[in-house]
């Protein structure tokens, strides 16, 4: 905070705005969010205290807890205009992520480390990224900084919680340090395999567009033989992402069960003209395109409550904003009965028109059908709006519309 706004003011910028998360975990975090805005304050900027309410977990606390954090981030960010989220990482807490990951058994993504620009870790904030500028600089050198400034900060005793992983491994850190595994060491290895898979990203995001056809009813239409001409990793790697997006996947599908898919993709078998992978359907079609689209039986349990006035991700596939309603309404997929309250007049997408329809989302109230947007259809005082954005940016245009904003 207080690095971004001697930076602002020294070009004249407009402050940095601040937030701290009050996760409610411990009795003093109140009182500590108190003081970090009364130095924000001092220093000029901005700041919103955003606090974790209800119930906690007993369990899994500090993934609940980082998923919470992002999520209050990331609407604090869009109520407040702001399109990057900068974070303190550092050096020291590349290293410690490589380990972890390391021991968890992480292949080339894990061990690529934190990105100095990255898109923001929850899908449904896909219009906000994180950047973290000091992420090449040692913590020893932050604290320096701070005292340099005669600025007083604040230590999480959870960093030093030994029930913690990351705690565990960075007590392991003089014992790798005298096996000659230092943090630098560490930093570069991961270096070396972020360029490798930066690479390996820009040779995924030319198949993807040579490749497949996406469309933003949900679907896309793939082009075997090009996966079939594709080197292993990188066919593997673009089959994966695109499942992930259009079947709705949290995370990417198992390496076997893309392994599989992606050799039924290019070794047609005419005793099996489909099949489903990871919530997605696929099967081929007579001009010898895979048509990929999402599995009707995995929709069931994508279900959410909208409010007027908000936008949610429905499926982790749409983002549904809705404008007016007299009340809240539920989303849920469109299915045969949606379908046919919409009428004859809907719009349908030209391939596999009622099916694909179907899985597209539509908005109920006591069981009926008030809207369906990709239809074209709503009821008198209801608007709303559906974008598709299961498949996200690759890393090298997340890079450079930041580059452009910034």
């Amino acid at each position: 905070m207080i690095l971004a706004a001697e930076w602002a003011k020294r070009r004249r910028r407009t402050p940095p705005v601040a937030f701290t998360v009050d996760h409610g975990l411990r009795n003093e975090s109140a009182g500590e969010a108190a003081r970090v805005a009364a130095w924000a304050k001092t220093a000029g900027v901005p700041h919103r205290i955003l606090a974790w309410e209800g119930r906690k977990p007993a369990k899994n606390v500090q993934a609940a807890a980082r998923t919470a954090r992002y999520r209050l981030l990331g609407d604090a960010m869009r109520q407040a205009g702001v399109t990057v989220l900068l974070t303190g990482h550092t050096e020291d807490d590349q290293a410690e992520t490589f380990l972890l990951r390391l021991a968890r058994g992480s292949g080339l993504d894990g061990l690529s480390g934190m990105a100095p620009i990255a898109p923001f870790p929850l899908p449904e904030f896909d219009d906000v990224q994180v950047a973290r500028p000091l992420l090449g600089f040692l913590h020893d050198r932050l604290v320096a900084t701070l005292d340099a400034r005669k600025q007083l900060w604040i230590a999480d005793p959870s960093n030093d919680a030994e029930r913690f992983a990351r705690v565990q491994i960075r007590a392991l850190a003089p014992a790798l340090e005298k096996a000659g595994i230092t943090r630098d060491r560490i930093v570069r290895a991961a270096a070396h395999l972020a360029r490798a898979r930066e690479a390996i990203d820009a040779a995924v995001a030319e198949l993807f567009d040579q490749a497949t056809e996406c469309s933003s009813w949900g679907y896309a239409l793939l082009a075997p033989d090009r996966f079939a001409a594709a080197p292993a990793e990188v066919a593997l790697r673009a089959l994966s992402r695109l499942v992930e997006g259009i079947g709705g996947g949290e995370y990417p599908p198992r390496f076997e069960q893309t392994q599989a898919a992606l050799a039924w993709l290019v070794a047609p078998d005419d005793r099996l003209k489909g099949r489903t992978f990871a919530g997605c359907r696929l099967s081929r079609r007579a001009d010898g395109r895979v048509l990929a689209a999402r599995e009707e039986a995995a929709l069931a349990r994508a279900r959410v409550t909208l409010k007027p006035g908000k936008a949610v991700l429905w499926d982790r596939r749409f983002r549904v904003a809705l404008t007016a309603a007299p009340a809240a309404l539920d989303i849920r997929a469109v299915g045969p009965r949606g379908l046919k309250a919409a009428g004859k007049g809907a719009a349908l997408p030209p391939v596999e028109p009622h099916r694909i329809a179907a899985t597209t989302p539509g908005l109920w109230r006591d069981g009926r059908l008030v809207a369906a947007p990709l239809l074209g259809f709503a009821a008198a005082g209801v608007a709303v709006s559906a974008d598709f954005v299961g498949l996200k940016p690759g890393a090298a245009r997340v890079k450079r519309t930041l580059r452009k904003h910034l």
